[in-house]
Parts: structure tokens; C-alpha cells; sequence
């Protein structure tokens, strides 16, 4: 079976690294695997199977890439094509080329979030109309729409009426062996002093919510002395830091900037803690889990689906004295914790990347039967 993935590109979002991890996962012996790019740049490039087929387009412009992409599907006539991100131009193409491949979007985040988000530029109210016709129309043709949430399926169904029975929950992929791995690689000496530590990892934007994080360990403060390890970066830098000082924690925050290796400082930190407006999925969770490390997260459409509370982890509302009593009860019981790190290491075998791939080669199969 010929299947072929869409992206803009494999720049370093979530999206993006799932797209890699299951076209290489996917069985070389059953599928010719494509994987077509506007745009041949991003982090995951160099990570791609040698046996994944890379087309990269040559035309700028929506319209000239739209023509492009069509003559390339008519001329494969690929039985599945999978778009990540590019939906509507994948879905017009396809209509072009006059060909009966399946199309099955593949959504990361909940659209609601991401149509209020003031890091795109969909935050004006004619734009959000816009979207949401393109949304019901494209979604509603597709053959099917692959979400990473029961939340991010739900969203589609009740607030743009795309057909449940097109939703497929199929969670994101992680490579848990290769977390496991890269977590035992040494930090330097001087963070191992610092104790307790909670971490945190994401882009440095709004829509992380890391203010939250710093008024619950400032909560905190007077009784546990917490450091904050923060890995990631992005524009809200330069703000975050000024918030972390002004609630008196300028010598406790530490912004470590991206790391490409983020896992070996979750494993360090007694805590790993998401504070997110909202989550399509959460692979941090996954990947904190699978390092050892007992987790707290907000409360979203996507981190409800990895964290049971009170099970493999703490689930809180969006509230500093929420999240402070969180990671409070993590360092002080002991009991607790050891219940649940074992729960989440049994947790994070459901996402393991042979697993998820053989639930797309199922849809595929399925689909095209």
C-alpha cells in the first residue's frame, strides 16, 4: 500500500515529530512510505528511515503548490494521503488529481485552543469564521480525521460538527526506549545540588502558562525552598523572566534555554509539572513518566487522556494553590509517590511507538478494505 504524509515541513513541533515517528515505524515490508514537504527543512529531516521516500515541492506560493502537490498525487495515486497541518490544500489537491486515495487529517491540537491562541494570527474574529466554514466543510469530506485526544475529537464534533463516526483517536507516538536512554546522560554537577527541583519544558509562550507555575512554587516558597528548572525557549523570554523575578524567585527560576536532550534534567527533578492553557495531547507527560519523574498537569482536552489522577499522576485545575498543593503532596508523600511512578511506568508502554504505528496500519487497512 502506497501512503503518503503532507506537512509544511519537520520543523520541531509535535506534529511534525509524530509525523517522523510513524512513517518510520510503519511496516517497509507493507507500505511504500512518502513523505512529501513544502518546505525540506526542520529537526526531524536528519531523523527520517533512509527507506522513507522525501518529495519536497519546488513552487512557492498556495495556489502553485496546490497545482504542484495535485500532479504529484495524480501521477502516485497513493491509496492513503495523510496531511498533518496542511489540511485544506492536501484535501483541494486530492479533488484536483481526480484520484480515490483516502484522506485522513491528522489534528494535534484542539482547534477551539488553537483559533483562540494569540500566537496565530486566526485571533481576529472574520479569520475565526473563516476557519471554522473551511473546518466543517474540509473535515466533513475526509475519509477520516485522526485526533491525538478524545478532547480533540470532541471539540470537532460539538463546536464544527465533523461526524463522529470520522473521528479516530490514535494517541502520539513517543520512543520510549530512546528517553529512557538519553535520560541517563549527566547534567552538570552544580544543578544536581539544587533541591527540590521541579521542571518544566515547552516554548517559552503564553500559551504554556509558566506565570502559573511560578506563583505555586512562590506559594510555596516560605516552606520549600523550590528551584525551577525551565527547558525550552521561544519570545516570551524576556517577560517570563521579569515575572519570575517580581514574584522573588530570580535566583530560583532557571531558564536552561532548548535543550536537545531535555529528558536528562526531567529525570533529575523530583518533580515535572505542565501548566498549559490547553494541551492537544502532552508528549512531555509521557516522556516524564517514562523517566521516572511524578508528574502534575492542568487540567485539558489532551493531558486528560495520558494523566489519571490520583493513578499514574495529579490532575489540578488551572489555580497556583491547586498546582502548589500538588507538588507539595509529590515531595512530601512518599507513599504516594512511589504509587504512582509505578503506575505511569506500566502508563507509558500504551504509547511506545510499535504500538501506536500498528494501530495506524489497522485505520489504513481498514479504511481502504
Amino acid at each position: 500500500m502506497k501512503v503518503c504524509f503532507v506537512l509544511p515541513s519537520l520543523a520541531g513541533g509535535g506534529s511534525e515529530r509524530a509525523a517522523a515517528l510513524v512513517i518510520n515505524a510503519l511496516n517497509q515490508s507493507r507500505y511504500e512510505r512518502i513523505l512529501y514537504l513544502f518546505q525540506a527543512e526542520g529537526a526531524y529531516l536528519s531523523q527520517l528511515s533512509p527507506d522513507v521516500r522525501v518529495v519536497t515541492a519546488t513552487k512557492t506560493g498556495w495556489i502553485a503548490r496546490l497545482l504542484e502537490l495535485a500532479s504529484f498525487l495524480r501521477a502516485e495515486r497513493p491509496e492513503v494521503v495523510m496531511p498533518f497541518l496542511s489540511y485544506f490544500i492536501t484535501s483541494l489537491a486530492v479533488s484536483l488529481a481526480a484520484i480515490r486515495s483516502r484522506v485522513i487529517f491528522n489534528q494535534g491540537s484542539p482547534t477551539t485552543g488553537f483559533l483562540e491562541d494569540p500566537d496565530f494570527q486566526w485571533r481576529r474574529p472574520w479569520r475565526r469564521r473563516l476557519f471554522a466554514l473551511m473546518t466543517r466543510y474540509f473535515y466533513g469530506r475526509a475519509s477520516a480525521v485522526v485526533v491525538t485526544s478524545h478532547g480533540v475529537g470532541d471539540d470537532l464534533v460539538v463546536n464544527y460538527h465533523v461526524p463522529r463516526s470520522k473521528i479516530r483517536v490514535l494517541h502520539n507516538p513517543v520512543d520510549v526506549g530512546a528517553v529512557m536512554r538519553a535520560s541517563e546522560i549527566a547534567i552538570d554537577d552544580r544543578l544536581e545540588r539544587e533541591r527540590p527541583v521541579v521542571a518544566a519544558a515547552g516554548r517559552l509562550a503564553g500559551v504554556k502558562n509558566y506565570p502559573l507555575l511560578f506563583d505555586a512554587v512562590a506559594a510555596l516558597a516560605p516552606e520549600m525552598p523550590l528551584h525551577v528548572w525551565i527547558l525550552g525557549e521561544g519570545t516570551e523570554r524576556e517577560r517570563l523572566e521579569a515575572y519570575a523575578a517580581s514574584a522573588g524567585l530570580a535566583t530560583r527560576v532557571h531558564f536552561l534555554g532548548f535543550q536537545q536532550n531535555p529528558w536528562r534534567f526531567i529525570r533529575r527533578a523530583d518533580v515535572f509539572v505542565l501548566t498549559s492553557v490547553y494541551e492537544g495531547f502532552g508528549n512531555v507527560l509521557v516522556e516524564a513518566m517514562a523517566c521516572g519523574t511524578p508528574v502534575v498537569a492542568t487540567r485539558s482536552l489532551g493531558t486528560s487522556d495520558i494523566v489519571q489522577h490520583e493513578v499514574n499522576g495529579l490532575l489540578v485545575d488551572h489555580e497556583s494553590s491547586a498546582v502548589a498543593g500538588a507538588i507539595g503532596r509529590l515531595l512530601n508523600d512518599h507513599p504516594l509517590r512511589a504509587r504512582l511512578l509505578t503506575s505511569a511506568g506500566n502508563s507509558v508502554a500504551h504509547y511506545d511507538i510499535p504500538r501506536v504505528a500498528q494501530r495506524y496500519e489497522q485505520l489504513f487497512e481498514e479504511l481502504t478494505a
